[in-house]
């Protein structure tokens, strides 16, 4: 029996004691001995330890008996994805990158393809900086290769489970590898765990910052992507100028519901798909409806209005806002609401002018004094003579003192 057989078969066996226990006496094979074996097999064949590639050793496992037919099968399979991998054509990292957020590939399947552990921080790197909130793949390539060039993967980890991290000498040595996101990847594995243990977002109060918020619409949905345990996130694209910006957004399921539901027939149909994926326990997870391919178009949200805002995170003593394109949706307005708003709004600034013109007057009646005018002539002049108009502008102008 050739090497390759040998360890195929190892693997196992190996893989078998893990996952149903030994026999009394025997000692358990550690997990660390099984994935060594996946990547010593796939190494053989010019293979990364991605999730496509591994997912064909653990096909293999799943058999009930082992024997030559199986492993010249399973040696067969790996030859054939072997030749596909490496005969593909040769592309840049950044090509890479672009490519699986446009194939919506899984960060497990990437990483290993580029080089890099599926560890915590660089799936945070890819899934969510570079997929959800589309920060340049150039800077995200960047970060990886710090990470790995200073060996910072263990560090980070251990970091991770620290409360005060930031008072730990770890934390000063990564800091001082100019790693740009770890502050921000600590506090979303923050937020993340807090919406997971109250099942609902901390909002920018709870947190300690106050948002800019601004008010968008007629964004373009392409895909939803979501699970059981993480809020769902819209990403498309919003009119900017002449062309379209990316846009990544993230809501509860709430306020997905009520996006949908305001939507016409397209947003029921989506709804009742969403549900459909929620109650199938095997759906892959974390699930992506890519729409355009569902139901033929991308689903565009005409009829609301979204309050939304960029999320912060503290940089030393302060507040700092995200500089990529995502955000969290704090208000859903229907159209009648938003024109009410709206017209509130220019009512109010109408009323304001109105006010700083009336307490402008007084400072035309000060002047027209100094010159010697009498006080009827003076209030006639600055159009104050009606005394409670008077009255009114002498207070404008005493509060701007």
């Amino acid at each position: 029996m050739d090497q390759l057989k040998l360890k195929l078969q190892e693997y196992y066996q190996r893989y078998q004691q893990m996952e149903h226990k030994v026999k009394p006496g025997k000692s358990e094979p550690a997990k660390e001995d099984v994935l060594d074996l996946e990547n010593d097999i796939l190494m053989q064949f010019g293979l990364p330890t991605s999730r496509r590639f591994v997912q064909i050793l653990h096909d293999f496992v799943h058999h009930s008996q082992m024997n030559d037919q199986l492993l010249d099968y399973v040696s067969k399979k790996l030859r054939s994805a072997a030749r596909k991998y490496l005969l593909a054509p040769v592309m840049s990292d950044v090509e890479m990158l672009e490519q699986a957020r446009e194939q919506k590939r899984s960060p497990y399947d990437v990483l290993p393809e580029l080089g890099y552990p599926a560890q915590e921080y660089a799936l945070f790197l890819v899934g969510e900086l570079y997929y959800r909130r589309n920060m340049a793949a150039t800077d995200i390539l960047e970060e990886l290769k710090k990470m790995q060039h200073y060996h910072s993967w263990n560090d980070l980890a251990v970091l991770s489970k620290m409360n005060n991290y930031s008072s730990h000498e770890l934390y000063t040595k990564l800091k001082k590898h100019e790693l740009r996101f770890i502050d921000d990847y600590f506090q979303h594995s923050r937020r993340q765990e807090t919406a997971r243990l109250v099942n609902k977002r901390p909002t920018p109060a709870e947190e300690g910052y106050k948002p800019d918020y601004k008010t968008i619409t007629k964004v373009q949905v392409e895909d939803i992507i979501f699970d059981e345990n993480t809020t769902p996130s819209l990403f498309g694209k919003i009119k900017s100028g002449r062309g379209y910006t990316r846009i990544t957004i993230g809501l509860e399921f709430s306020e997905l519901n009520q996006i949908l539901m305001s939507s016409d027939e397209m947003g029921v149909e989506i709804s009742n798909l969403i549900k459909k994926r929620l109650a199938n326990p095997s759906a892959e997870k974390p699930t992506v409806i890519d729409i355009r391919a569902e139901f033929g178009d991308v689903l565009k949200l005409d009829n609301c209005y979204l309050e939304v805002y960029k999320p912060q995170h503290r940089d030393g003593n302060k507040w700092v806002e995200d500089k990529d394109n995502f955000y969290f949706v704090d208000k859903i307005l229907s159209k009648k609401e938003y024109e009410k708003r709206t017209k509130e709004a220019e009512v109010q600034r109408k009323i304001q002018e109105c006010l700083e013109l009336i307490g402008g007057s007084y400072v035309y009646y000060q002047r027209l004094r100094r010159l010697g005018i009498t006080d009827d002539e003076a209030k006639l002049r600055a159009g104050l003579q009606d005394e409670l108009l008077f009255k009114l502008s002498f207070f404008l102008n005493k509060v701007k003192e």
